[in-house]
């Protein structure tokens, strides 16, 4: 199911401004990136037009993490078609120039999945829902109710971090659900305008708030990504991160994990040694240059983690070596 940017704009406005505005507050360079993948949504609501209603959500939904800029979000469902191309790459009938390096694909952290519950109209009289003639209600008191269950899994350990029922209700006068739906698509330009497709729009942002909320609100800060040979070091952020000249960063050894003796789970690392600090002296797009101001070069390896500092000094002159 293909959707164009307009039909995105529609749909953010129609959730109230919950699309880049809204799909998790904050900037997105301030924030890590957690790579996920959603899976088909299952679906338990009865509807008489043939949408494929499961696909539908998932593609929704994949929409709006993708353009709330907060997310890598992976494609598993053509995973198939990806390894025959990689494999058909390497069997010497293409050219050496521009073939795919194996064993680049990214690896999911979380895996999204749904079901959904409700979906279509039904009777508001007496003042709560009630299911009569689900499908052909020709009374103005109707309402489009779109309902679902959201969990998000983390794949390394398999918990479920977070579960979560999300339901949205809007006026749908006297719209029935085969009279006003037959001639379109779930998901389409004219769906986000139907009052289905404005329930369905609420839900998939309060969705990406849930989930935001439950995985991508750890402020993102660099690390170590290379040392280069003129004695200064690469980290991995750059433009797409908002990095400045000048900003100054402390650099700490990985501390001893901190492990729950009832699980083995690892519930953080202890902190780690002061290795030296690091000033920001170039801006690339997708890395930054940085000069060591105290440290000793040879303490200084990728992966280790930088935070924003400032660097103690005594007498006017940078601390070069400090324990803590």
């Amino acid at each position: 199911m293909k959707k164009t940017a307009t039909v995105m704009i529609a749909l953010m406005a129609l959730c109230g401004g919950c699309g880049v505005l809204g799909f998790g507050s904050g900037d997105p360079a301030k924030f890590v990136k957690p790579s996920v993948a959603v899976i088909k949504f299952d679906n338990r609501a009865p509807f008489p037009l043939e949408w494929d209603l499961g696909d539908g959500m998932k593609e929704m939904l994949t929409d709006a993490l993708v353009t709330s800029e907060r997310y890598r979000v992976i494609e598993r469902l053509e995973i198939d078609t990806v390894l025959r191309e990689l494999r058909f790459q390497y069997t010497g009938s293409t050219r050496r120039a521009g073939r795919a390096e194996q064993g680049r694909l990214k690896n999911v952290q979380y895996l999204i999945k749904g079901t959904i519950t409700d979906f279509g109209h039904v009777s508001n009289s007496d003042g709560f829902f009630r299911h009569i003639d689900y499908f052909d209600i020709f009374t103005s008191a109707q309402k489009a109710i779109m309902g679902m269950t959201l969990q998000v899994i983390e794949v390394e350990s398999g918990e479920v971090v977070s579960s979560t029922r999300l339901e949205k209700a809007v006026n749908a006068r006297d719209v029935t659900v085969n009279s006003g739906y037959s001639k379109m698509a779930m998901g389409g330009g004219m769906f986000v305008r139907t009052p289905l497709g404005r329930a369905t729009a609420s839900v998939i942002g309060r969705a990406v708030k849930q989930i935001t909320r439950s995985i991508a609100e750890r402020k993102w800060n660099p690390k170590v990504a290379a040392l280069q040979p003129d004695g200064t070091i690469a980290l991995n952020g750059g433009e797409n991160r908002k990095m400045r000249n000048g900003a100054v960063y402390e650099v700490r050894e990985l501390g001893q994990p901190i492990v729950n003796p009832e699980n083995e789970d690892i519930l953080g690392y202890a902190r780690g040694r002061v290795i030296g600090w690091l000033e920001v002296t170039q801006v690339k797009e997708l890395y930054s240059i940085a000069r060591i101001i105290s440290g000793e070069r040879a303490a200084f390896k990728a992966g280790q983690l930088c935070r924003p500092s400032e660097v103690p000094t005594f007498e006017g002159q940078p601390v070069a070596d400090i324990r803590r």
